[in-house]
């Protein structure tokens, strides 16, 4: 009777484990290395010049300020000779001003464009998102992960190119 028992949770253990393993075989699994989807399309290329050009303005009321302030250096350093000691004092007076609200801005506008940049970066990394979504939908994926998680992955179950021709429209 031991035997009997014996012999039938061995069966049991292995028609388990021929299941399981049968399981495992129909699941089809995935990754996206976000990161090299990132560098690649031409969107992210452009989020830097996107980032300047609606900054234009600020950048430039910056570079009119730098532009006073060398104008000044230039002319205290011609003129210091012919000019008063108190108008060299106004002349430093100004230019102190002048860089305390170049300073001011600038390093408003790097927070600014920084926030904006990475507000860009989030929403084209939700787009790759999505089409990584729709692309295992579509073809019918288990499961999907992000090479970040990963240890380690047969590069045949690698979808980052199929992700990129989706959002680059195949090109």
């Amino acid at each position: 009777m031991n035997k009997m028992v014996k012999t039938s949770i061995a069966a049991a253990l292995l028609s388990t484990a021929l299941f399981a393993n049968a399981a495992e075989a129909q699941q089809k699994i995935g990754y996206v290395n976000m990161q090299q989807v990132l560098i690649n399309l031409p969107q992210a290329r452009n989020l830097e010049q996107q980032v300047q050009e609606e900054f234009k303005g600020r950048i430039s009321e910056i570079e009119e300020i730098e532009g006073k302030m060398q104008a000044l250096q230039d002319k205290a350093e011609r003129d210091s000779k012919i000019m008063s000691q108190r108008e060299m004092q106004d002349m430093g007076r100004e230019l102190e001003l002048l860089d305390a609200t170049r300073q001011v801005k600038a390093k408003g506008l790097r927070e600014d464009m920084q926030r904006r940049g990475n507000e860009l970066r989030d929403q084209l990394m939700a787009e790759v998102m999505r089409n990584a979504q729709a692309l295992a939908s579509e073809q019918k994926y288990d499961v999907v992960l992000s090479s970040n998680s990963l240890v380690y992955a047969n590069e045949n179950f690698d979808l980052t190119d199929d992700v990129l021709k989706k959002m680059t429209g195949g090109n």
